[in-house]
């Protein structure tokens, strides 16, 4: 582990060669634009469609384990889907700590789309969470999953426990 920065937590030694920004590890499925600047929040699709189909975690990219974890919201427990993919288990201890979002330090959504996106029109339903409440995160355990188009956001994939029961299912725990 790497010493930790500005009261993140440390840096697992397995992820030591990610890039970071103010202490955190960037997710290999975070977008960099072409200045870059990483943008949080955000899912490259590239990169998430690679791990979503070829079963890497979507933290350090490395071949999912037989047990792995999708961090989903009430609507994704609802859809029995998420387009974030799956997460090795220790991404998924670094994360549910690290994420300002996961960890249940963030109150609320940021309020614009990102200055780097400023122009680029906004996906539709992201319009939704901006300066909304944040929501509560879930760990969902699983032992695989298949690949399907997110039923509520035609044209995008996601990861779905629907065919395959999970393992667990419980709220990510908040330092907030």
């Amino acid at each position: 582990m790497t010493a930790p920065q500005d009261g993140q937590p440390p840096v697992p030694a397995h992820l030591a060669g990610r890039p970071t920004v103010g202490g955190l590890v960037v997710p290999v499925i975070t977008p960099r634009t072409t200045d870059g600047r990483y943008l949080f929040g955000k899912l490259g699709d590239l990169t998430q469609h690679r791990c979503l189909r070829g079963y890497r975690c979507g933290v350090c990219a490395t071949p999912l384990p037989d047990k792995a974890v999708f961090f989903a919201r009430p609507t994704d427990l609802f859809w029995q889907c998420t387009s974030e993919p799956a997460v090795c288990p220790p991404c998924a201890a670094y994360a549910g700590s690290a994420c300002p979002m996961l960890a249940g330090r963030m109150a609320r959504y940021r309020p614009s789309q990102h200055a780097a996106l400023a122009g680029i029109p906004i996906p539709d339903g992201e319009d939704l969470r901006l300066g909304a409440p944040a929501e509560r995160w879930y760990q969902v355990w699983i032992r695989g999953y298949t690949v399907v188009e997110h039923p509520a956001k035609p044209g995008t994939l996601a990861g779905s426990w629907a065919t395959i029961p999970p393992l667990r299912i419980r709220p990510v725990p908040t330092t907030a």
